[in-house]
């Protein structure tokens, strides 16, 4: 019992960076774990008033009911889903610190049981904020008797169970089955995205749902307990069913002590093939490639990136949001055209254009975490004989070359869509802004990661989703979105977002010669 605690509160520490804030004498590790944690902060403040004011109005409107429980436990069951499939293989059996692990006088199964609850306590975090405040919120309307409050807390507490194992079991599948392809990482991370587009388009349409729930409290209850019954036991326990609360809290133990003792069973093979590579049989070298020292960074960036799920997934959604917001604007230009008009915004138009484009370009950069990503193989960076400013403009390109197109193929749709309400100069602002926004994030991006790198990561995950780097980027994005946005619809000229964007060039021009500057000195900082 004593090496399980030690292991977990190992791995708790590692995940939240609890030990970097607390002892590290390097300022800029412990700015970095704050970052994460505030980044933690902001997520549960979000989701915590979203499910309050959801269960506020299902009940104002409906009277006291399991809806708000139904709901909320849905939501907070795919989101411990969606984060469970994207990093459980990583966290449960293909993890960096194996044979250090293995060679400890600590049983497998210990280890194992760590692994596990470690993961389970990162999504309890993202869980609570869905589930705690419905909890308040009812206790407010129905005044519950006094054995309401453990019994919720501790039907909250198993919640991500079920989604856990599910999510985690389907990640270490999916890897299992394709360690042996030649394109493993791309099979796995084009399933992944797939998996994530879902969740967007799921998380897109949750404002319709919560609607129709307002209006159709009984029928919208029946689909979603047809969908994920173990929601059904859930909110039907939390309001009083002695039945389903046990079937409820005994079904997640039970299902976990299942998983646990089937992972522990399959540890060692599970993890040799997720750490097993491709072999090419009868490999012979009959010729080799030449490219200029330019291209050859740039194919060594391209490479990392599509090699890292996580980086993929973290930061390819930009690109998928432009896509998707370009077709879904060219679909219904008229319908928003009409819209616009009927409450006289019709001049807005082009604004409403820019700022969707600005946000979906400036979300997540891959700069932010550009240098971050190469870890402790920095030093071979560091020793190629090129120059450093060469080595920063390729991590650059990456970014550009994965927004770029689909921010022009987009903007190409929507001025076409929308020609009936954009004048010339509209049009080339909305060419123009995006683009400027785009070139800007880019840069900016790799300047904060210059001055915030995180180079001793054990999992990537901790780079593209808690450092620093990332969360100022994600706030910088909304800035940015604001700054152009805000004079464009207010003032209504059309000559506006030209202007906006030889103004948003400069300092991007600013940041950039001075990279490229300070390009060697950054690189033996590092």
């Amino acid at each position: 019992m004593k090496s399980l605690w030690i292991l977990v509160k190992l791995y708790v520490n590692s995940i939240f960076r609890f030990s970097v804030m607390r002892r590290s004498k390097d300022s800029r590790e412990r700015k970095n774990a704050i970052m994460g944690i505030v980044a933690i902060g902001i997520i549960a403040v979000t989701y915590g008033f979203m499910s309050a004011s959801n269960a506020a109005t299902i009940f104002l409107m409906n009277g006291v009911s399991e809806a708000p429980f139904l709901l909320m436990c849905t939501m907070a069951s795919v989101f411990a889903l969606v984060m469970a499939f994207s990093q459980g293989s990583a966290t449960l059996s293909a993890f960096a610190d194996f044979d250090t692990l293995m060679g400890m006088p600590v049983r497998t199964s210990t280890v194992v049981l760590a692994r596990f609850l470690a993961l389970y306590l990162v999504e309890a975090v993202y869980t609570l904020p869905f589930l705690l405040p419905c909890g308040v919120v009812y206790a407010i309307f129905a005044k519950p008797a006094f054995w309401f409050y453990p019994a919720y807390l501790l039907m909250v507490l198993l919640v991500p169970v079920a989604p856990l194992v599910v999510g985690s079991a389907a990640d270490i599948l999916v890897g299992v089955l394709f360690a042996k392809s030649k394109h493993k990482k791309a099979i796995t991370s084009t399933i992944k995205t797939v998996f994530l587009l879902a969740f967007v388009a799921g998380a897109y349409l949750m404002p319709q749902l919560t609607s129709r729930i307002y209006a159709d409290v009984d029928g919208i209850s029946r689909t979603l307990s047809r969908v994920y019954p173990p929601a059904q036991w859930f909110a039907k326990g939390a309001i009083g069913s002695v039945p389903l609360f046990l079937l409820f809290v005994f079904g997640s133990l039970a299902l976990c002590a299942l998983y646990v003792w089937a992972l522990n069973r399959t540890f060692l093979t599970v993890h040799d093939r997720l750490t097993s590579g491709y072999h090419v049989k009868n490999y012979r070298l009959m010729r080799q490639r030449q490219n200029s020292a330019e291209k050859a960074l740039l194919s060594i960036e391209l490479r990392r990136f599509f090699d890292s799920t996580a980086w993929v997934l973290n930061t390819i959604i930009g690109s998928i949001m432009i896509l998707a917001v370009g077709i879904a604007g060219g679909i219904f230009a008229e319908r928003l055209i009409g819209i616009l008009a009927s409450i006289g915004l019709e001049r807005m138009t082009a604004g409403v254009l820019i700022g969707v484009m600005i946000f979906c370009a400036t979300l997540a950069p891959t700069t932010s975490s550009a240098i971050s990503m190469e870890g402790k193989q920095i030093w071979i960076s560091k020793q190629l004989p090129i120059p450093a400013a060469m080595w920063l403009r390729a991590k650059l390109y990456v970014n550009l070359l994965l927004v770029g197109p689909t921010l022009l193929i987009a903007t190409t749709i929507f001025a076409i869509a929308f020609r009936s309400v954009l004048n010339p100069l509209d049009t080339v602002g909305l060419y123009l802004l995006p683009l400027a926004a785009l070139l800007c994030a880019t840069v900016l991006g790799l300047f904060v990661n210059a001055r915030m790198p995180r180079l001793n990561w054990k999992t990537e995950t901790e780079v593209v989703k808690q450092s620093g780097a990332v969360l100022i980027m994600m706030l910088v994005c909304f800035g940015m979105v604001a700054i152009t946005l805000v004079p464009v619809l207010i003032l209504r000229q059309s000559w506006l977002a030209i202007a906006l964007s030889a103004l948003l060039l400069i300092p991007t021009a600013i940041i950039y010669c001075r990279l490229m500057r300070d390009a060697e000195q950054i690189r033996l900082n590092l």
